[in-house]
């Protein structure tokens, strides 16, 4: 993108959420990130995170915007696809779906059950976001809370197995007795 169609992907940006300032150093910093990009390609991203039902009334980040795009220099180079992502519906490259698909997954999961046992809101953007170390200690902690939950045997046997996979079924038929002589 060039500087011209950075200011005006920035004030369609502005004209979707009031609350967007545009000033010269947020346009030197939004410009710095989207200038190997093609235009097309970042506003689609926009047009996805507008029509996104979980996060499509928050501001985007650029992050967001440019999360799976290949640079204008690499294109033609590699021959990439576009595929959507089965959990969440996201257009994502065919080189990407198996790392997207997990997180995405997992994602949900911790969402979903921290919500249901512990009543606590998790945002979806915010995990998809993390580094692969900070999301890793996440979700670790998820496993952690869960097997600690008022759940079903069997899905506490599930969780141990994704927590410790070296664990044979008699380990993990000790954690259960323990845990429910507690």
């Amino acid at each position: 993108m060039d500087k011209k169609e950075t200011k005006k992907f920035m004030e369609r940006i502005k004209s979707h959420y009031q609350e967007f300032i545009i000033d010269e150093f947020k346009f030197s910093e939004w410009y710095g990130k989207l200038k190997d990009y093609d235009a097309e390609d970042v506003n689609k991203k926009l047009d996805e995170h507008l029509n996104s039902e979980l996060y499509g009334n928050q501001i985007p980040k650029v992050y967001f915007l440019t999360k799976y795009l290949i640079p204008t220099e690499e294109k033609g180079k590699i021959k990439h696809y576009t595929v959507l992502c089965p959990k969440c519906g996201q257009a994502i490259p065919d080189t990407e779906l198996d790392n997207h698909l997990q997180r995405c997954i997992e994602a949900h999961s911790i969402i979903r059950d921290m919500k249901k046992y512990y009543d606590i809101d998790i945002d979806y953007q915010e995990l998809m976001e993390m580094s692969k170390e900070k999301f890793e200690k996440t979700y670790q902690k998820y496993l952690d809370k869960m097997i600690e939950a008022p759940i079903p045997e069997f899905q506490k046997r599930v969780i141990i197995h994704i927590k410790y996979p070296e664990y044979t079924d008699e380990d993990i038929n000790e954690i259960i007795k323990l845990m429910i002589s507690k």
